[in-house]
Order: structure tokens, then sequence, then C-alpha cells
């Protein structure tokens, strides 16, 4: 009730002006794309500038530097700071608002069940790694979307490191996943039927591009194959799926829009905004222009510019928008860079005041800000108040991000023996032993609960789940 009380006092203290630019804030990418479409609707005075003077996105270029904020906030940001409530993040979790499972949104299901598979496969840690590099640049139909070398460069694995991993990966279902081009695609659907025909397999190896061309008597002449022989191969190949991936895809899962994008250069890390769809607006001339003429009428004018006002406001709010967005993406990564250069085992303890104290802006802005938005890394797309994560203190001092935590406990029940699986007293004793974290064992079990993990008894083979 005193929460209700509340909240209706700080709807009726601030204007409609400025309740439209903080619900701007927490918009989702799609979500402020309907708003604008809106609000197009409803005020004739704003129009869409036909072109955009750049295509590169929103970037430091394009932006003030953060001291601009405090200057530029006005009552908006004043009112902010004075009424609304400050969020304790570091509760959130403790509460399971942050469910470490779905942090990464993924957009289809076969890189799910691939990864599924490959956590039943007798893969070491670091196969594992490799393994995950290899299913994410598996695309839509099932084939690897990127060769080893480039994937080699970019994950700094040797590509046979990356070649052995990809062969096992080629073994799972669908037959032809992980293939690098459709001859390959269809080798592997053989060998999953047990085929052994030596002439198939010397066809499709040796003499594919003929085949595709129709080049049947081409390949009898080089082969000695009889042309029925070779036409027996065309036929089967026509029983061969070209896409293996394209049933897997799940239609149920939300479809994602990352609303920043953090991308590695030889610079360091750099951050874009996702401004594809958002359109850039600006003031009708001719409106504009009819509100100084003297014959109009009273309540026109008024009309008019009442609407001008409108249209000013939400300019300004929607840049407002986009410029906090930018310097509180930019500050994660400063403040997360272990995580950007060397992945989740790196995050760090952060909360909403080092930004807020870094930008200066209240922390509420900062929340806000977060909510509902995504952020595409080397690593994954992530919701931004992914990387505001609590600690856990190490036996040194050292707080490590609760997320570490988690991964490691996970990391430990893949590699436990499934015959006689870790108990949480286990998972605590080896926690603190080889790496220096204390943590209680409901602790253990309450992360094991967040991540669908079942407790040693339940994971045990042979014993009922």
């Amino acid at each position: 009730m005193l929460e209700l009380k509340q909240t209706q006092k700080l709807q009726a203290i601030l204007t409609p002006q400025l309740q439209q630019a903080i619900k701007l804030l927490q918009l989702s990418q799609m979500e402020l794309i309907e708003a604008i479409e809106q609000e197009l609707k409803e005020n004739p005075i704003l129009e869409i500038v036909e072109e955009k003077p750049s295509e590169e996105g929103f970037k430091e270029d394009n932006i003030e530097e953060p001291g601009d904020i405090s200057s530029d906030r006005d009552d908006m940001e004043e009112l902010l700071e004075r009424f609304s409530p400050t969020e304790d993040f570091s509760e959130r979790e403790e509460k399971g608002y942050l469910n470490y499972e779905n942090i990464v949104k993924k957009t289809q299901g076969l890189r799910d069940y691939i990864r599924w598979q490959a956590g039943l496969s007798d893969f070491d840690g670091e196969q594992r790694l490799i393994a995950e590099w290899i299913i994410e640049n598996i695309n839509d139909n099932g084939y690897l979307a990127y060769s080893l070398s480039d994937i080699s460069q970019v994950s700094g694995y040797t590509v046979q490191q990356l070649e052995g991993v990809l062969k096992k990966i080629q073994g799972f279902d669908p037959p032809g996943i992980g293939a690098r081009d459709l001859r390959e695609c269809i080798l592997l659907q053989y060998e999953a039927r047990g085929g052994e025909d030596p002439v198939f397999i010397d066809i499709i190896k040796n003499f594919f591009d003929m085949l595709q061309g129709n080049n049947l008597k081409g390949i009898a002449k080089k082969t000695g194959y009889s042309i029925e022989k070779i036409k027996e191969v065309l036929e089967e190949i026509k029983t061969f799926d070209p896409k293996p991936g394209r049933n897997y895809s799940d239609e149920q899962t939300p479809y994602i829009v990352p609303d920043v994008y953090v991308i590695k250069s030889d610079d360091g890390f750099e951050v874009f905004l996702n401004e594809e769809d958002i359109p850039e607006l600006q003031m009708n001339r001719y409106y504009m222009e009819l509100n100084l003429k003297r014959e109009i009428n009273g309540e026109t004018k008024k009309y008019i510019k009442n609407k001008v006002k409108q249209a000013e406001w939400f300019i300004k709010s929607l840049k407002q928008r986009q410029r906090t967005l930018y310097l509180v993406a930019k500050s994660i990564v400063t403040h997360q860079l272990p995580f950007f250069e060397s992945g989740i085992r790196f995050l760090k303890p952060l909360n909403l005041r080092d930004i807020s104290v870094e930008l200066g802006i209240h922390e509420s802005t900062v929340s806000r800000i977060t909510t509902n938005k995504y952020m595409s890394t080397p690593y994954g797309v992530f919701e931004m108040k992914f990387f505001f994560p609590t600690g856990i203190k190490k036996d040194e001092g050292e707080m490590l991000s609760t997320n570490v935590v988690k991964d490691l406990i996970r990391e430990l029940v893949d590699n436990e023996d499934k015959h006689n699986p870790l108990t949480d007293d286990e998972i605590v004793s080896i926690l603190k032993e080889k790496k220096g974290i204390i943590i209680k064992r409901r602790t253990v079990a309450k992360y094991r609960d967040m991540m669908n993990i079942l407790s040693s008894r339940g994971r045990k083979i042979g014993e009922e789940t």
C-alpha cells in the first residue's frame, strides 16, 4: 500500500513530458520503435528525416562527453534524483530475479540442441570451450559459417584443435551438422546411414562439381564407372537433406534484438548503438511557419504551439535516452574489460552506483536504461543487467562474481563421475581448496536450482530423476 501511494505521489508530481522521458529510458529497442511510430501518428508536427547523415550508428564521435549529461538533464534529471526510488540491485539476484541460465537469449533451437549433445559427450574442459566456439558459428541451416582458420584467429585455438572437436560435433544429430559445404554434408549423412559404397564415396569426394553440372559422361570417362551406376549415386543424393539444421528452429523462443554492439578492434573494444530501425525525427517546417502567421486563429495557434512543445520534448528525450544508453554501455565495458577480453570467468562484481558516480547521473537512471536492453558481445548476447553481478569473497579477500561461481559449479557437475556425482558439500570443499572460494552449502544448492541442475541423487546414473 505504501509503495502504491509513493507511485501515485510521484506520478502527480511528474509532468506528462517527464513521465514520457522516464518511460523512454526503460523501453527496449523494439518497444522504442513502436513508441516512435505511435508518437508520429499522434503529433503532426513530427516527421521522419528521409536520410540519416551517417550509417555508422551511434558511437563516440557522435556524442558529448559524459560531463554533458549533468548539464543537459534540467528538470528531468533533477526530478529523477528527487523522486525516483533507488533500486538495490544487489538484492535482485538473491530474490531470484536474475536467472543465470536465461541470460543469453538465443533465437534458434538448433545451437541449443547441439550444445546439449556436447554436454553429454566426453569433451574435457578445453574441448568444451572449443566446442562452444564451433557451435556459435554454425548457422541455422546447420553449416559451419566460417572457416576454421577464421575461427582460429578469433578464438586463439589452433586449426588442429578446432578440427578435432569439429569431427566429434559432426557425429551429432542431425546428420550433416557442422559441414563446411554441401559435399561434406552429404558425406556425413551417408556415413551416419552406415553407407560404405566406395563408388559413392569416390564420386562425392572427387567429382562432386561434375555431378552438380550433370556431367555424367565426364565422370564415367575419368573413373570408368558406368552411367547407370553414376545415376544411382545421383538418385541417392536426392534422399539427403541439403539443410540439416532447418527443422530445428524454435519459433517459440522470443526474438531478441541487441540494443548495443561491443566489437573488438585494434584499439580495444568499440561500442555502437543499434539504430538501424530507429528513425531520425524533425519538426515539420510547414506547421512551424504556420504557427508564426498572425491570421491563424487562437485555438489553432494554441494547438500547434502545444504540439511543437511536445515534439521538441520528445526529440530531446529520445536523444537523451540514446546518449545515456551509449555512455552507460561504454562505462560497463570499461568496468568489465576483463570479461570482454577473456570471458565469463573474469566478470567482476559491479553495482549501479559505480556507473552512476562515474557519469554523474542517478542510480535509478542507470537501472532504467539497463532494463530490457541487450548487449551483443564476443561471447554472446547478454541482458545489460547481467553485467551487475553481486560478489562472493575469496579467502584472500578478493570479490568474485556470483556468475563466475555458478559457471565453476556447472563445470564441476559437467566433469563429475556420473556414477558417483558430487554432493553440495563436496562442491563446497572443492571450491574452497582449489579456487579459494568460500561458499555455504545452501548457496550451492540455491545456485544449482537457479541453473536447473538436479541434486547429486537426481544426477546419478541409474537413479530415478
